[in-house]
C-alpha cells in the first residue's frame, strides 16, 4: 500500500468522525427541544391516570365534575354517579399527554406594568381546568383564551410561565361539553336482567325469568315469548339516549317527569334496579321525550324509534303456541273430544292409540306422524293473533292433556272453534287465547286416529 493510499484512508476517516459528531448534536439538539416543547413530564402517562377532576369556573354556578377509573371501567363520581364513556376520556388524556408548547411566556410578564395581564390571555379566570391523578403523579392544567391558526394559551399550576400549545385539548374539554363524557347508554351495568316492569299510562307489563324461562305476571299470569322478550332486552342492553339536557336542580314538572307518561324499570340478578322515567314531549312537533333515570338529576332526550323498541305492546310478549310443554318430556296424551275419547302413549319410537266412541273401543299403534303433527301444533306453531279473554265455553270443541314420564299431567288445553269451521283458539288455563287458521289440522276425534297392525 502506498503513502498516498494510506492518507486517503485517515482523511476519508477523519470526515467521517466529524460527520458523526455533528449528526449526534444535531440529534442531541432535537431532542432537547422536543422536551422543551413538551407540556407535561415524562411521568404523564396515559395509561397510569386514573382520576379526571374538570372545573368549569366561568359558569354560574361554577361547576365540577370528576370522573374515576375502577374495575368496571371510567365512571362519573360527581356531581352525581353514572357510567362514562372511557374512549372519550382516553382522547381527552391522550390530548393532554401530546400537548407541545409552541411559545413560552414568564408569568412576570404577563403581569408586569407593560405586560398584557392574565385575564387578557383568558386566565383569569381560566375557561376550564382540567386535573390530571395517577399513583404518584398530580397536575392541574388551566385552559385559556384562543389564538389564531389553531393556538391556545394554557398555564399548568404551580408552573411560573404561560404557554401558546395547540387547541387539540380546548376542543375535547370546552367545545365537546365534559357531560358528553358520560355514557349515554340509558341502562349501564352490563349484569344479567331478571325482570323488566313496563308502566305505559294504565298498564303495567312485567315480566321476570325463572331459570331459563321468562314469564309475565302482569297484565296476565301466562308464558313470555322468548324470541320477544331477547329482543326487548337486546333493547335494554344498548339503547341509548339522544342527548343530555340539563343537569343539577331544575323542575321535574316543566319536562312532565312529574306525572311522567311511562316508566321502565329493570331489575338485576345483584337485586339492583334501574328506573327510566320518561315526560313529556321534547319539542312542538317531534315526538321524541325528555326522560330521566330515577335518582340522577339528569334530564336527557328519548327518540321516538327508541321508545318504540322501550314500550312493546303486551301482546307481543305473550308466548302464542298453544303449550310450554316440551315434546320429549310427554309420555302420554289424553283428548276428550265431545263423546270421544283417545288415549295416546309412547313406547320406545313408537306410539300405542286407545280410542273409544260411545260403546265401540279399540287399540293398537298409531301413526307417529300423526302424534307428532298434534304435539307440533299444540306446542310449536304460533298463533296468528292472541287475544286476552275468557276460554269461549260455548264453543269448545275439545280438551287435551299431556303427561309426564311420571303420569303427572304436564298441562291441559282446551280447544274452541268458531262455527262453520272457523279459526281455533288455544288456551291453557291463563285467559289468554292464541289463534290458528281454520285451515290448520288438528287430528282430535277418534275416528281421526288411525290403528295400525303390530
Amino acid at each position: 500500500m502506498t503513502m498516498r493510499s494510506v492518507g486517503l484512508i485517515w482523511l476519508l476517516a477523519i470526515v467521517l468522525m466529524i460527520a458523526a459528531t455533528f449528526a449526534w448534536r444535531d440529534a442531541e439538539s432535537t431532542a432537547d427541544e422536543l422536551q422543551k416543547a413538551t407540556v407535561f413530564s415524562a411521568k404523564f402517562s396515559v395509561d397510569s391516570i386514573d382520576r379526571l377532576v374538570v372545573e368549569i369556573p366561568s359558569e354560574e354556578p361554577p361547576r365540577t365534575l370528576v370522573f374515576e377509573l375502577g374495575e368496571e371501567g371510567w365512571r362519573q363520581i360527581l356531581p352525581f354517579e353514572i357510567a362514562a364513556d372511557g374512549f372519550a376520556i382516553r382522547q381527552l388524556i391522550v390530548a393532554a399527554a401530546d400537548l407541545a408548547a409552541s411559545r413560552r411566556t414568564p408569568i412576570s410578564e404577563v403581569i408586569s406594568e407593560d405586560g398584557p395581564g392574565l385575564a387578557s390571555l383568558g386566565l383569569d379566570p381560566p375557561e376550564a381546568i382540567i386535573g390530571f391523578e395517577a399513583p404518584g403523579f398530580q397536575s392541574k392544567i388551566e385552559l385559556g383564551a384562543r389564538t389564531v391558526a389553531g393556538r391556545s394559551w394554557i398555564r399548568i399550576v404551580g408552573d411560573d410561565e404561560v404557554l401558546v400549545v395547540d387547541d387539540d385539548l380546548h376542543q375535547r374539554a370546552i367545545d365537546d361539553d365534559p357531560r358528553n363524557w358520560r355514557s349515554r347508554r340509558v341502562f349501564a351495568s352490563d349484569r344479567e336482567i331478571s325482570g323488566v316492569t313496563i308502566k305505559n299510562g294504565m298498564t303495567v307489563t312485567s315480566v321476570a325469568r325463572t331459570g331459563r324461562l321468562w314469564r309475565l305476571s302482569s297484565p296476565v299470569d301466562t308464558r313470555a315469548d322468548g324470541p320477544a322478550i331477547d329482543a326487548l332486552l337486546g333493547v335494554l342492553g344498548r339503547v341509548e339516549h339522544d342527548g343530555f339536557i340539563m343537569d343539577g336542580d331544575f323542575d321535574a314538572s316543566r319536562f312532565g317527569l312529574t306525572d311522567p307518561a311511562a316508566t321502565v324499570t329493570v331489575r338485576r340478578d345483584d337485586g339492583v334496579t334501574e328506573t327510566l322515567v320518561i315526560g313529556g314531549p321534547a319539542g312542538l312537533v317531534s315526538r321524541d321525550r325528555f326522560a330521566m333515570i330515577e335518582g340522577m338529576p339528569m334530564v336527557v332526550r328519548i327518540d321516538e324509534a327508541t321508545l318504540r323498541g322501550l314500550l312493546p305492546p303486551v301482546l307481543g310478549l305473550i308466548e302464542p303456541t298453544g303449550s310450554g310443554v316440551r315434546p320429549a318430556d310427554v309420555k302420554s296424551i289424553e283428548i276428550t273430544a265431545m263423546d270421544d275419547f283417545v288415549r295416546l302413549e309412547r313406547d320406545l319410537d313408537q306410539w300405542t292409540v286407545e280410542v273409544v266412541r260411545g260403546d265401540e273401543r279399540a287399540a293398537g299403534l298409531t301413526s307417529t306422524e300423526y302424534v307428532d303433527a298434534l304435539i307440533q301444533t299444540l306446542t310449536s306453531t304460533r298463533g296468528t293473533e292472541v287475544i286476552v279473554q275468557a276460554f269461549p265455553t260455548k264453543l269448545a270443541i275439545a280438551n287435551v292433556v299431556f303427561h309426564g314420564f311420571d303420569g303427572r299431567p304436564l298441562d291441559t288445553v282446551r280447544i274452541a272453534r268458531e262455527a262453520s269451521a272457523g279459526r281455533w283458539a288455544f288456551e291453557n288455563g291463563d285467559g289468554v287465547l292464541r289463534l290458528l287458521p281454520a285451515s290448520t289440522e288438528i287430528p282430535l276425534a277418534a275416528n281421526e286416529w288411525p290403528i295400525l297392525d303390530r
